[in-house]
């Protein structure tokens, strides 16, 4: 691809997880094309940490009135949202599985001269990130002895904001100072997780060793079966329990926690990205396409509840995550 200054506009559906499987890719793109003007359709929420660490120029919420234009072309908008759509020079979108066809008819309808829409295979023989990122590669301008390695681009810089914002967190950690640990029982699926009380057995242990720490909750273990062994004292004095923070202090209060404990899970994408020490939990069946990046350990198993304490407090001894 030859576009030397190019307007570029990134898609990629879905939640936290799914955003941060394209972390290698945008960051490719970002480090090859330092000049260029990249906007990027996804949850807004999430995609604020990828304009915070400098990935991403401009964010259009994902189902906001411009992303509708991806789908539906400039038939019927507005003079403003037609020149938002002018002047890109390519588009990429990362997806599952194959999108509607209108998708494709859109992007081409708002005068686009190069559209990509890369799609998982329905065999997949290296892990997600690493797909995408080789898709994105061969589609990019080349970067020559230059460019930039999966590694180098599988790193999410904390930026001072979401550092900022997670020291409020602090104090009631090990007086807010000292090592602490990070451990979220949630995630999207059911299947996917591990039974609550086995995570409040590693948290006991680990309280027992002097590691304080903080279990992170959100809207997906709202319910009873979550909250109410936590109100009814749960967790020890040196615990503290945080309840759906903002994705800018979770990623800051990620990025300083001497290690991670969590499911199959978006905050355990993230935990990784952000550079931390992750003991993440999975089923076999999703751990080849979808474990974590950087240093991270996966323990799995057929289904995730039968991965046994036994096996959890090793791997953290095991490790030196203590």
């Amino acid at each position: 691809m030859d576009i030397k200054t190019p307007r570029a506009l990134l898609i990629r559906f879905g939640g936290l997880g799914d955003l941060l499987a394209v972390l290698p890719s945008i960051s490719y793109l970002r480090k090859t094309m330092p000049d260029g003007d990249l906007t990027l359709v996804c949850r807004e929420e999430y995609g604020r940490l990828f304009q915070d660490a400098g990935f991403a120029d401009r964010l259009v919420p994902a189902g906001g009135r411009e992303a509708a234009l991806l789908f539906g072309g400039l038939s019927g908008a507005d003079p403003e949202t037609r020149r938002w759509a002018g002047g890109f020079s390519f588009a990429a979108a990362w997806m599952q599985k194959p999108p509607d066809p209108s998708l494709e008819e859109g992007l081409r309808s708002m005068g686009i001269p190069l559209v990509r829409v890369i799609v998982l295979p329905a065999l997949l023989s290296v892990p997600v990130s690493r797909f995408f990122f080789d898709a994105t590669v061969s589609m990019a301008p080349d970067a020559g002895t230059n460019a930039p390695g999966f590694g180098e681009c599988a790193r999410l810089p904390v930026s001072e904001r979401a550092a900022a914002s997670a020291r409020g967190l602090r104090p009631g950690v090990a007086g807010g100072g000292g090592p602490f640990a990070v451990v979220h029982p949630g995630s999207g699926g059911e299947s996917k997780r591990w039974p609550l009380a086995n995570f409040l057995e590693i948290v006991r242990r680990l309280a027992e060793r002097g590691m304080a720490g903080v279990l992170v909750t959100g809207e997906a273990e709202e319910g009873p079966s979550f909250s109410k062994p936590l109100e009814e004292g749960g967790l020890p004095s040196c615990w503290t329990w945080l309840r759906r923070p903002a994705i800018s202090e979770l990623t800051g209060l990620l990025a300083e926690a001497s290690f991670y404990l969590g499911n199959d899970s978006g905050v355990t994408h993230l935990a990784a990205a952000c550079g931390t020490k992750v003991l993440a939990l999975f089923r076999e069946d999703l751990e080849p396409a979808w474990r974590p990046l950087g240093r991270t350990r996966v323990l799995a198993a057929r289904t995730v509840p039968e991965i046994g304490a036994d096996r959890v407090w090793p791997a953290l001894c095991e490790e030196n995550f203590l």
